[in-house]
């Protein structure tokens, strides 16, 4: 599984694509398929894994046994290299993913249809105000369609720990980089990686870990510069890319981090035991609970797995201005039906079910993957076994209510070729052999990055 940009980033020939396909979904006609009680739907994502996805299945048949649902997982990028040849050749799936990050609402947005009078049948004229702030206003393409249901939310911007190596080292959480440096130094003492980041690739994981430096810097600036309000070579900028220098000099960043990307080498490394902090969002939630932990520690390649304690932590203060680093977020992504399905009846049955009653709801709360789209879901918490109650609990509690709260968009104002420029900038400060200043990395990253004038 990968939450880095979902359906963003598949460039010029994925929009030429597009442009001979998007009367499909405004006027197949498919909007005026009534629900229906029986057939199959596959549905493709990145996300969520399997079993979660396969839970939420079982529990949609328990109500409509006659609909069978076939989900099939992909990483990252290959989920971007299959759907748009698949949709454009007639044997995609009648329900994919589709996020608000990167401008994909618009790029895919032509093969779905428009979810809004469903929405309005199943929920109301008011259905809007039935989903947490800003979900279905990211997931609507440019012509206003409403091309994706919000399946939930998600926030980043923090860290997470495994307590059980920081208390065998001796220490703490960090909350500023001298605390950070401090605590890689006694964990690396007993043969663990302090903190593990995947920057190699293409997938846009290394985006977060700037957004968060940046936020230490100067807590708007961010948005800002992707909004063209500001610039990525403004001094705030250079500052960025020097703290990340000096994270790389210090080693808290490990020095493996452009060996691959952050899925499969920070998450087989934290979820190994290996690494005592990674950099994931909200979804890595999932992993307190027992049975999501062993899952994901045998997919690590653990056997005879024993779950070790994971928790949430702020990012470190690490330009010691006070700042801290605030938490960033939007909806994580949505539901899409294929515009030219043969099973857009069963399909919208099984979307609705899922993305907008409190049954279907309550299910993605319970998975600990996503915030719920719907607004006053919350975990039930007695039918949810975490490895720690006592210590996560509270944690993961603080975390729902922290992260409910953000202001900050991750990647939904921001552009794909914004997002790209910045993991190169940041795959050239952590390469020692790039011989090239700080300033000319921050003004190449400048000069090919793209405003949005998104949220403004």
């Amino acid at each position: 599984m990968s939450r880095a940009r979902g359906l963003a980033a598949a460039g010029a020939v994925v929009a030429l694509a597009l442009s001979g396909c998007a009367a499909g979904g405004a006027a197949g006609g498919g909007e005026e398929v009534e629900p229906a009680e029986s057939g199959e739907v596959v549905w493709w994502g990145w996300t969520p894994d399997t079993p979660v996805a396969e839970r939420y299945i079982a529990a949609f048949n328990e109500e409509y046994p006659d609909i069978k649902v076939t989900y099939k997982n992909f990483e990252n990028v290959d989920f971007r290299n299959a759907i748009v040849p698949a949709l454009d050749s007639g044997t995609g799936p009648d329900i994919f993913n589709l996020s608000p990050a990167g401008g994909s609402p618009d790029t895919y947005g032509g093969y779905a249809l428009d979810l809004e009078p469903l929405a309005a049948d199943v929920l109301g004229s008011d259905w809007e105000s039935k989903f947490a702030g800003g979900y279905a206003e990211q997931l609507r393409a440019s012509d206003g369609r409403l091309v994706s249901m919000p399946l939930g939310g998600m926030a980043a911007g923090f860290l997470w720990v495994n307590q059980d190596i920081l208390d065998e080292a001796g220490t703490q959480a960090p909350t500023d980089y001298d605390s950070w440096v401090d605590a890689c130094e006694k964990i690396s003492a007993i043969g663990k990686t302090c903190y593990t980041m995947g920057a190699g690739g293409e997938d846009t994981f290394p985006t977060e870990m700037f957004h968060s430096i940046a936020n230490s810097v100067d807590p708007e600036w961010f948005i800002k510069a992707a909004t063209g309000e500001a610039q990525w070579d403004d001094p705030q900028g250079i500052e960025v890319l020097e703290i990340l220098q000096k994270m790389r000099d210090d080693g808290i960043i490990a020095a493996n981090a452009l060996d691959g990307p952050q899925y499969p080498l920070a998450n087989e490394a934290f979820m190994k035991g290996e690494a005592a902090m990674v950099q994931m969002g909200f979804w890595y939630t999932q992993y307190a609970e027992a049975e999501s932990c062993k899952t994901a520690m045998e997919g690590a390649g653990v056997s005879n797995a024993t779950c070790f304690v994971q928790l949430p932590a702020e990012f470190p203060d690490v330009a010691g201005k006070g700042n801290g680093s605030a938490y960033f977020g939007e909806a994580d992504y949505g539901l899409a039906i294929n515009a030219d399905s043969e099973n857009i009846g069963a399909a919208k049955t099984f979307l609705s079910w899922l993305t907008m009653s409190e049954a279907g709801q309550q299910h993605v709360a319970n998975a600990l993957d996503l915030l719920p789209a719907l607004q006053g879901v919350t975990p039930a918490w007695d039918e949810i076994a975490l490895v720690d109650d006592a210590v996560q609990r509270p944690a993961i509690e603080k975390l729902i209510a922290d992260s409910a709260a953000t202001t900050q968009s991750r990647q939904w104002q921001t552009h794909e070729k914004t997002l790209d420029a910045i993991v190169l900038a940041m795959q050239q400060v952590l390469d020692p052999s790039i011989d090239k200043s700080i300033e000319d990395i921050a003004a190449e990253m400048q000069a090919g990055s793209e405003p949005t004038d998104i949220g403004k």
